[in-house]
């Protein structure tokens, strides 16, 4: 739990499920509450797939676990708070001058990506947990003094299979993508060779077990994640890495140039 609190509710963000405040350490936080109408599981996801992806050095948005009082939490419109309970909230540092995906191309090219190898990497990634809500508003485009794009990586809260609802039985349940990504194609027209791609692959294939066991381990016990979840989440990522580049290699048959 950080020592960071927020101190001024600023505003409900696109979507109502997050919510603008500044923190005492000068910036900008967009939080998400437990209990809110999508339900507590997205704040566990958030948080699991943040910290699987910092273990993999992907461009993860900065993020707290924060400690709201009901007091701090009456600060947003009664007609969310009315829903929200305090303690443990999931808080994703606020990053100005941004924007998501263009829904039609053309779409930057891949010399005005500061990153494009994160691309690869947030693709493999996405396929490893069920990422399949990656949508062109999932992914932030900052504009860079240079001119460039920096790719960042938002919004896991409908990882894995069940999404909001997950369980250990939709766990178990083997579920391909409904739709693919147009973030997802767009990083594979501007693949040149595989190797990034099989690179990103090892890297999940190798991600000891120990370090994916004390991501689940750290969940905050007041998010409401049974012991059975828990090992049925880690029995997931698991076996997912089993049939990962399978899964990736069809999609960008589809897709690469």
């Amino acid at each position: 739990m950080t020592s960071i609190v927020p101190e001024k509710y600023l505003e409900t963000l696109s979507g109502k499920a997050a919510h603008l405040f500044s923190f005492s350490d000068g910036n900008r936080y967009a939080v998400k509450c437990k209990n809110n109408f999508h339900g507590t599981r997205e704040l566990v996801n958030e948080f699991v797939v943040a910290r699987l992806g910092q273990l993999l050095s992907l461009p993860v948005v900065p993020f707290e676990i924060v400690n709201m009082s009901e007091e701090q939490i009456q600060q947003i419109p009664k007609t969310f708070s009315s829903r929200y309970k305090p303690g443990s909230q999931f808080a994703s540092l606020f990053i100005n001058n941004c924007t998501g995906l263009a829904k039609k191309p053309p779409h930057p090219a891949i010399k005005e990506v500061k990153n494009p190898h994160d691309l690869a990497g947030i693709l493999v990634f996405d396929y490893w947990v069920y990422g399949a809500d990656r949508t062109k508003s999932n992914i932030l485009l900052e504009r860079l003094p240079d001119g460039q794009y920096g790719i960042h990586m938002i919004d896991h809260g409908k990882c894995f299979p069940g999404g909001y609802k997950w369980n250990a039985e939709t766990l178990q349940k083997t579920k391909k993508f409904k739709k693919d990504s147009v973030v997802h194609i767009w990083t594979a027209g501007m693949l040149e060779d595989l190797k990034i791609i099989s690179s990103y692959i090892e890297q999940i294939v190798s991600l000891p077990e120990a370090s994916i066991e004390e991501v689940i381990r750290d969940i905050p016990m007041d998010w409401d994640v049974s012991r059975k979840d828990k090992e049925a989440l880690f029995t997931y990522l698991i076996e997912r890495k089993k049939t990962l580049a399978d899964s990736v290699y069809t999609f960008l048959k589809k897709y690469m140039n």
